[in-house]
């Protein structure tokens, strides 16, 4: 299974998870069209950027576990993200934290490795 690059509707997914501008209709929309990589990276990075500990945590979490728990493919399709070299990549060379308050500088740098 393949699907998009378009970092613009990358960052608005993630954007619309984050600031909860977007419902989680919406948000599976967008997430069943992107790639499983963009999806995975996505739904990694909220979860680790926003640990329970932090204070606007829950209301992040609320929408993830919303979308999640709504629409079983897109876990099926992060989970096969998970899977890609792509990923993998990522996870050995970089940490998500390091993107901590630039998610959209995280896509900018899959939307690259994914499109080479």
């Amino acid at each position: 299974m393949s699907g998009s690059t378009n970092k613009n509707d990358a960052v608005r997914l993630l954007r619309g998870l984050e600031d909860g501008r977007m419902t989680a209709p919406e948000g599976a929309l967008l997430a069943q069209d992107l790639d499983p990589v963009l999806v995975y990276i996505i739904l990694r990075y909220l979860r680790e950027v926003y640990p329970a500990s932090n204070p606007a945590a829950g209301a992040v979490l609320d929408r993830v576990v919303a979308l999640t728990s709504s629409w079983p493919r897109i876990v099926a399709k992060s989970k096969e993200g998970e899977r890609d070299p792509v990923s993998t990549w990522f996870t050995t060379e970089y940490s998500f934290g390091d993107f901590r308050g630039r998610g959209s500088e995280l896509l900018d740098l899959i939307v690259d490795k994914l499109e080479t």
